[in-house]
């Protein structure tokens, strides 16, 4: 009997020191449900938190990583300096994960209402280096739209063009024109 009591014990306390749930790992890293613009999953049991810091009131960038026993939060690079007056604003951070592995976060806002799809080059082969961004637009009254992509690809020289095209795939902005 002791045996079965002590079996269900030690699988109470597994069980217990196992991945929080999101909202929890948020709120101990004290980041409240309002503040998270989006939740993302691009790996199993790993996440990407965008969430508007109250301190410098931008949108940065966070990875919740679960592992077997416990889950971590950590934030990767500054914040999007938003420019309303752009059609779009973007921020590129980048997280080293282990055995020198990359992931990369591109995020911002689409301002200019004709804007329908972003697509991202990053590096000098343009075909195998392209992804298309997931758009995501909010219901509140701001009505503002939200692009990210997340990359895991090795990048050996840093080029990054972001277009933003129109709903017949026409360039209506491209990040490099606009450097020039």
């Amino acid at each position: 009997m002791r045996f079965f009591v002590l079996l269900a014990g030690m699988l109470f306390l597994i069980r217990a020191c196992g991945p929080q749930d999101i909202d929890t790992i948020l709120s101990e890293k004290g980041i409240l449900p309002e503040q998270v613009k989006l939740i993302t999953t691009f790996e199993p049991r790993t996440q990407v938190v965008l969430y508007q810091d109250l301190t410098t009131n931008n949108v940065t960038p966070a990875l919740i990583q679960q592992k077997m026993w416990y889950s971590e939060l950590t934030n990767i690079g500054g914040g999007l300096h938003d420019n309303p007056s752009e059609p779009l604003s973007s921020q590129i951070s980048g997280y080293q994960k282990s055995k020198g592995k990359m992931i990369y976060i591109l995020y911002g806002y689409l301002h200019d209402a004709d804007i329908t799809q972003v697509h991202i080059r990053y590096d000098p082969n343009p075909a195998s280096a392209q992804v298309e961004a997931a758009i995501v637009e909010f219901s509140d009254q701001s009505s503002r739209r939200l692009w990210y992509a997340v990359i895991q690809q090795p990048i050996h020289e840093m080029i990054w063009d972001i277009k933003g095209l129109d709903d017949q795939g026409h360039i209506i902005y491209s990040s490099l024109d606009s450097e020039a």
